[in-house]
Parts: C-alpha cells; sequence; structure tokens
C-alpha cells in the first residue's frame, strides 16, 4: 500500500482476511460504497484492532481518501479472480 508506513499492508490485510471468506464472491456493494469514499466502518475496525497508534490510523485513512483501490486490493487479497473480475 503506498503512502501507508511499512508493513502496514499485510496486518489491514490480516485484520480484513475473513471479509470475503468465500473466496469465490467479493461483495459489489460494499466494493461500490469504498470507491465511493465510504471506508468509515473499516477505519475503525482498523483503529479498534489495537494494532495501530492513533496517527497511523489517520495515515490510513488519509491514504485511503486519496486512493480507495488501497483498501479495495487489501479486501480482495486472496479472492479468485473470478470474483475480482465482479467487482473491477
Amino acid at each position: 500500500m503506498s503512502g501507508l508506513p511499512s508493513g502496514v499492508d499485510g496486518i489491514i490485510r490480516a485484520i480484513f482476511a475473513y471479509e470475503f471468506e468465500d473466496q469465490d464472491m467479493a461483495d459489489e456493494v460494499v466494493i461500490g460504497a469504498i470507491r465511493s469514499g465510504e471506508f468509515g466502518e473499516f477505519l475503525d475496525t482498523v483503529g479498534s484492532s489495537g494494532m495501530f497508534t492513533p496517527s497511523v490510523v489517520e495515515t490510513i485513512g488519509a491514504a485511503w481518501s486519496r486512493d480507495p483501490e488501497l483498501l479495495v486490493d487489501a479486501l480482495l487479497d486472496g479472492v479468485g479472480s473470478v470474483a475480482r473480475a465482479t467487482v473491477a
């Protein structure tokens, strides 16, 4: 994830690894909302994980605001190519 401190990408992917447990499907509504800038719930989850300081959470939020695809890519990590194509 560009614009984020080193190592943050992997931790975010781990936090949300459950999000699309069914690797054959991706929630188009969720992905569309993120692409529209609605990711507050995800940022709250990152903040409440205890893995990051408040300043790092702010940095993550700013990066996602600039490029929501950073979060989309993290959520779709491990999802099959067919599922990725449905939300492309």
